[in-house]
């Protein structure tokens, strides 16, 4: 990776592991069925009516991108339909389409996601008990955040029982790559706080997409906006999820359970315990890589994103393979096909495909499920490292590596860099 600014990093001497990880999309999976659908982008593409001299076929962004549906809430859902069936422009269906404060489906399933992601760890270290009294923090990221969500985030906890009186939630505004900063943070909560001193402690991530705020941007474009990609892009393509992460001391080892199968239904399932052990943090790096953003808010009219298409893609094919080439390299390894898996930020479908192609990775290397879920910000990482996680087979030939390349804005820029996991099998009997 090119930049101007040196790589930050976070080294093996850190010595913390994730435990356990769920990631949960309405409309997909056994536990997101309940909370909303799979919009498929040519519905939402026929609503926008894009196009110069006549509209853009609802196909278009299944074949330029590969997204054939995006996950919505039923909260989101029904202010979208509203939209498209006033007939208004975004600025007047802003003003005119009635939305809830919040996104209470996006609240739930975050309640349903911290409390399964607890409920594996539990299982497999026999730590119960301590589910509110050994917590070390909680960091919450998003790329948007508003005040009813920040309360909820807070009593969305109190109903997964992890409340501890007094623990601030921390709530970061990053984009898909803010795992980053959330992994540096819980590292210093583990070993400079009096969590140092619990074996049990933990730090527990979360993270959200919320399209609630822009729901009448699937509404009928303005005369102005119609003909411009980068105006209505993001609305077709986004996804809606949610993600909630254990961390750790990598130190502790933990029971051997049994192995449940994932597929389609496993993301975010909350019948399926997770293999033995965890998966230690060997190494994390990032880097700015553009001091501008790809993706951004703006508030003329109605609150809407925008989006650099051609940026992205080429900032994408530039800086993520050689992202995953270092993580590999921290592990010790030259090829991909020496990995369990290989967590690919999922900007596209098309774009995972280009960069798994340079990385010359084997075929079922590299999970991906944006085709039907949409990108997820960074709810994406969640669910690719779940199904990484649950796919592992503990055995003494298994490969016992996982390497995630992300990238996403942060600060008004553009981050991109690895992170290096390698699976630490049960050590300690409770």
């Amino acid at each position: 990776m090119s930049s101007d600014t040196s790589v930050l990093r976070s080294a093996a001497s850190t010595q913390i592991a994730i435990k356990s990880v769920c990631a949960i999309m309405p409309g997909y999976g056994a536990v997101g069925e309940e909370f909303g659908r799979l919009v498929p982008t040519a519905e939402i593409v026929e609503g926008i009516r894009p196009g110069r001299d006549k509209d853009l076929p609802g196909s278009f962004v299944e074949d330029k991108l590969g997204i054939a549906s995006v996950a919505t809430t039923h909260a989101t859902a029904a202010a979208a339909r509203a939209a498209v069936d006033s007939g208004l422009d975004w600025d007047a269906a802003a003003a005119a389409i009635p939305k809830p404060a919040g996104n209470a489906d996006l609240w739930a399933m975050l309640t349903r996601a911290m409390d399964i992601a607890l409920t594996r760890h539990e299982r497999a270290s026999g730590t119960g008990a301590a589910r509110a009294t050994s917590i070390a923090g909680h960091l919450h990221f998003a790329a948007n955040g508003d005040n009813p969500t920040a309360f909820a985030i807070l009593e969305c906890r109190r109903n997964a029982g992890c409340h501890k009186p007094g623990l601030p939630g921390e709530y970061m505004i990053s984009g898909c790559a803010g795992l980053f900063f959330a992994l540096r943070h819980a590292e210093f909560l583990l070993r400079h706080t009096e969590a140092r001193h619990d074996p049990d402690a933990y730090v527990l991530i979360t993270a959200a997409s919320d399209l609630l705020p822009f729901a009448h941007t699937r509404g009928r474009a303005p005369e102005g906006h119609r003909a411009d990609l980068n105006s209505w892009l993001f609305q077709t393509i986004f996804g809606e999820g949610v993600g909630a992460m254990v961390v750790g001391h990598a130190d502790v080892g933990q029971e051997s359970v049994g192995q449940a199968g994932v597929g389609r239904a496993g993301v975010g399932h909350a019948g399926g315990d997770q293999p033995g052990g965890h998966w230690r943090v060997e190494d994390t790096g990032w880097e700015t890589v553009a001091d501008d953003w790809r993706v951004s808010f703006r508030s003329d009219g109605g609150p809407r994103m925008v989006i650099r298409a051609r940026d992205v893609s080429a900032t994408f094919r530039s800086s993520v393979p050689d992202a995953a080439r270092e993580g590999l390299r921290q592990l010790g390894l030259k090829e991909a096909d020496d990995l369990h898996r290989l967590c690919i930020h999922e900007s596209n479908p098309f774009l995972v495909a280009a960069a798994a192609k340079d990385l010359e990775a084997p075929s079922g290397l590299v999970h991906s499920l944006s085709a039907e879920v949409g990108t997820l910000g960074g709810v994406s990482v969640f669910s690719l490292l779940e199904e990484a996680i649950h796919t592992n087979q503990p055995a003494s030939h298994a490969r016992d590596g996982i390497v995630c390349a992300l990238i996403g804005e942060t600060g008004d820029a553009v981050v991109a860099g690895h992170l290096a996991l390698r699976h630490i099998p049960h050590q300690v009997s409770r």
